[in-house]
């Protein structure tokens, strides 16, 4: 709640109060004069932007700063960014705010955490669309979750009313064609390669005898001889795979992997066992 106070000097000053939990916050914004009629003045500006105040946006006031209008700060993307996940944290899936941070990696690897939110242009999102394919070899499918990503962040400040307008952010075309099959031969001239390691040899396998999508081994139980995949899956519906003794060992050892192997230390450690999936297919010359 805003509210109009004096000083002991006799000028104004408007204090901001709101509670986070159960710890009282407060902001006082010096109104610059001893007038009371031009204190209620400036105290109203002050209570139009009064949530933003509350959700840590900074202004400057044209008493302040001398300027002809009150003015958002410059928000630069270190600022956007953190605030956005924060809100994210407790209104996704663990999965989906994983998916958004790696997008957002990308995104504030290619402009810069001092690049000014408001400064991004049309043409700026055009490029990065056009970095990820071209210089980080993406597909197109990812980089359209990546965009997608982004173009929430913008829209949420929109709505916030950091920023008055929004770049457009166009998805990259996608053609549509049946799915591409491995074959049992180009399987097996996988499981044959020399330089590749044993473990992502039973990985490949464990994946391809039980149908399990990339990132589901992490965030599945093993209970007896039954993986219980929960509904936060893509699709949404929990299921359960039964494992025979060998597929069991491979998903206990790709769970320690995760848990405090290599994959412990990686980012995103199914994007890594993605690429040397592909990084197999190419080595044996498959289409």
């Amino acid at each position: 709640m805003a509210s109009l106070r004096p000083t002991k000097s006799g000028s104004w000053y408007a204090r901001v109060q709101w509670y986070e939990g159960k710890s009282r916050k407060e902001k006082y914004i010096s109104l610059k004069t001893t007038s009371k009629v031009t204190a209620r003045e400036r105290f109203a500006k002050v209570e139009k932007v009064e949530d933003d105040i509350k959700e840590g946006i900074e202004f400057s006031f044209p008493w302040i700063d001398d300027i002809i209008r009150t003015k958002v700060k410059r928000f630069n993307l270190q600022d956007a960014v953190d605030k956005w996940i924060d809100t994210r944290i407790k209104n996704v899936a663990k999965s989906t705010l994983e998916s958004n941070q790696n997008s957002i990696d990308y995104f504030v690897k290619f402009f810069g955490i001092s690049r000014a939110l408001e400064s991004i242009t049309t043409k700026d999102m055009k490029r990065f669309g056009e970095y990820l394919l071209e210089k980080k070899g993406l597909g197109r499918a990812s980089i359209n979750i990546h965009l997608r990503a982004i173009k929430t962040m913008f829209r949420y400040y929109l709505k916030i009313e950091t920023l008055t307008k929004i770049p457009i952010i166009d998805q990259l075309t996608i053609r549509y064609s049946d799915p591409i099959y491995i074959t049992d031969n180009e399987f097996q001239s996988m499981m044959e390669l020399d330089w590749l390691d044993g473990f992502y040899k039973r990985v490949f396998l464990l994946h391809r005898d039980t149908g399990m999508r990339l990132a589901e081994p992490m965030i599945s139980v093993l209970e007896g001889n039954w993986v219980d995949i929960p509904n936060t899956s893509k699709g949404k519906a929990p299921r359960s795979i039964e494992l025979n003794e060998s597929l069991k060992l491979i998903f206990l050892e790709l769970k320690g992997w995760y848990d405090d192997g290599y994959g412990s230390k990686l980012l995103t450690p199914d994007d890594h066992i993605s690429k040397m999936f592909k990084k197999a297919l190419r080595s044996i010359g498959a289409d």
